[in-house]
């Protein structure tokens, strides 16, 4: 592999983490944040000791999601970041440290720098998950990320649509080009269907992320619908979306045990003889 754990620095506050987790998407609105935060609360459901880290840093939305402030944040004496506990999971944002209404403006060196601090600075202690919403893109912070963390797996997210598709496809390339394993895609917003009714509204188009899922052997998670929500609810609450979350979170955990295996039993014999 290219990337493996003695050419990493791997950080202290990360070494105590089991298995790291990058959620991907080559193209921003496809849901990626959503996805992130309710496989985090999924894996917590199964007993999982869970981390969830918001490294899109021009658009952090799992702070709103999980309604916290900045002013929960605290820093130990060695100004290490200590995660907020929410909804049974450790949790950062770069929503918790900048202004909601001020845009991040920064060049690629510095947004790189301030997803790996906010990986690296972090007091993530012992976890079974940490999960990396990454930000949209092929560019420097998801290249930082492939090749300065050491990620167990990855999923791919898109939505049906061709743009997204296309996008989609690079996405992939990079991540095989770095010989990251990818557990599998998730195809979300792949219909509409009301309330009520049997009647599906593929409004995005139809099976592009299953035919991409083919095209490039990937395990496709799962196919997510678009679902009605009151104003009292919260998607992360949704019974059909918590039951595809259920069957996502056990297919990724089966995936990654299969790599941990293959990856122990890769391991060279040498027979040396005399």
């Amino acid at each position: 592999m290219a990337q493996t754990e003695n050419k990493l620095r791997i950080p202290e506050t990360l070494r105590k983490v089991k298995n790291i987790v990058g959620i991907f998407s080559a193209k921003g609105g496809v849901g990626k944040s959503a996805i992130s935060l309710q496989i985090a609360l999924a894996l917590k459901d199964k007993g999982f000791k869970v981390g969830l880290v918001d490294a899109d840093i021009y658009g952090p939305s799992q702070s709103v999601m999980l309604n916290s402030s900045p002013g929960e944040l605290q820093l130990t004496q060695d100004q290490i970041i200590e995660p907020l506990a929410k909804e049974g999971i450790k949790f950062i944002s770069m929503g918790l440290i900048s202004n909601e209404k001020m845009p991040v403006i920064w060049r690629g060196p510095m947004v790189s720098g301030a997803v790996m601090q906010l990986l690296s600075q972090t007091n993530w202690g012992e976890l079974d998950y940490l999960i990396v919403d990454t930000p949209p893109g092929t560019g420097d912070v998801q290249l930082t990320l492939l090749q300065r963390i050491p990620l167990t797996s990855s999923i791919v997210v898109t939505t049906p649509q061709k743009v997204a598709i296309s996008d989609c496809k690079k996405g992939i390339e990079m991540i095989n080009k770095l010989n990251i394993p990818i557990s599998g895609l998730i195809e979300n917003m792949s219909w509409f269907q009301p309330d009520q009714s049997e009647k599906k509204y593929y409004l995005f188009g139809k099976d592009g992320g299953k035919n991409l899922s083919v095209e490039y052997s990937l395990d496709l998670l799962a196919q997510l619908p678009l679902v009605e929500l009151s104003e009292e609810d919260n998607i992360q609450n949704n019974p059909i979306l918590k039951k595809e979350f259920v069957n996502i979170s056990d297919k990724l955990a089966v995936s990654i045990n299969n790599l941990k295996e293959k990856k122990s039993t890769g391991i060279p014999q040498i027979n040396i003889t005399q």
